[in-house]
């Protein structure tokens, strides 16, 4: 019998991502550590799964949603911000690329808003 696999393989995560997903991992298990929890416990708190909860430690996963990340802040008695930004994130839900590219638009604006103002001074 020959088996055949799937051509098709799933798409790695970017290097950002992974970097991304490592940076918050470390964090968790070094604020779970300094509040001498185990990952059981810990788990019960946020409420997930320890194995889940294990996956995201280790950087095996990307990021979690945001709800998840405060939710592990506000169980470690931690800054859920400082989890958010771990995570390449801000506060307010926008990673660091979804920011600058909001303030790219802006200044692309202001830019607009200028040229007209000059060449429409020009025009008396």
């Amino acid at each position: 019998m020959r088996v055949v696999l799937s051509e098709t393989m799933p798409a790695s995560r970017s290097k950002t991502e992974a970097d991304r997903a490592l940076a918050l991992g470390a964090l968790v298990r070094k604020l779970r550590r300094e509040r001498r929890l185990t990952l059981d416990q810990l788990a019960e708190r946020v409420p997930m799964s320890a194995s889940n909860l294990s996956r995201i430690e280790l950087g095996a996963q990307g990021p979690p949603a945001d709800e998840i990340i405060e939710r592990i802040g506000q169980a470690l008695d931690a800054d859920p911000a400082e989890l958010l930004r771990a995570a390449g994130r801000y506060a307010t839900g926008k990673t660091f690329e979804e920011a600058v590219l909001a303030r790219l638009d802006a200044i692309g604006r202001d830019v607009r808003e200028v040229k007209k103002a000059i060449t429409g001074s020009r025009k008396t």
